[in-house]
């Protein structure tokens, strides 16, 4: 359940929303080539892997947000999936919004995108996405950032040539619109490409598709 409740409801209802946050909610369009999994995204608090450092071994004890999406791909009639755009909505907390009328700011969601290319059919497949620390201090509540693993509500969906194909939310929502109610904030959820994850786990996400600007003439 979302943290967009007020403070007197998430008293009272304290107990389900204990329920709920295990319990997803996912639709597809007939005959998707991706179907995200019944329990699609797992989220962690990871370090930063040691780049660049000059110290052997170091890694940063300031932690990442790590959100790692599950699904299937089932291609028809090929072999492979050329190209699936993810997008994703990640709920936060913006207590310093000059509109904020009370101490609880207002809700927000972290958005951000990736585009992986020649998905081959499996049962198994997975992207990622990141958030830094200072951003998840940033949008936290009073309790910190805990709130984005526990409580704060994640939305995702696939767009195949431009057509949404599946979706999936981390926890239950009542309204499936929930995350279009909230105050969308780019450029704080970043790609694997984007940051020190780069070389992690190159083996387990597909080929991430490059923005025009990279590709040579």
């Amino acid at each position: 359940m979302s943290f967009r409740l007020t403070v007197l409801r998430l008293c009272l209802l304290g107990a389900s929303l204990f329920a709920f946050s295990a319990v997803s909610l996912h639709a597809q369009v007939p005959n998707s080539p991706i179907v995200f999994a019944q329990s699609a995204i797992t989220t962690s608090f990871v370090p930063a892997p040691s780049v660049g450092s000059n110290t052997p071994g170091f890694a940063s004890d300031v932690n990442w947000l790590k959100i790692e999406f599950h699904y299937g791909v089932t291609p028809n009639p090929s072999k492979f999936v050329d190209a699936v755009e993810f997008r994703i909505w990640v709920e936060g907390r913006d207590l310093y919004a000059p509109e904020a009328t009370t101490k609880d700011g207002i809700a927000v969601a972290l958005t951000g995108n990736v585009t992986y290319v020649a998905l081959p059919a499996t049962h198994d497949a997975y992207g990622v996405f990141y958030i830094p620390p200072a951003t998840l201090d940033r949008f936290s509540t009073t309790r910190g950032t805990s709130d984005f693993d526990r409580l704060f509500n994640i939305h995702i969906e696939a767009y195949i040539n431009g057509t949404k194909v599946d979706y999936f939310d981390k926890n239950k929502e009542q309204d499936g619109s929930w995350y279009m109610q909230l105050k969308p904030l780019t450029g704080y959820v970043y790609r694997q490409d984007q940051c020190p994850f780069i070389m992690t786990d190159p083996d387990r996400y597909p080929p991430i598709k490059l923005p025009p600007t990279m590709i040579a003439q």
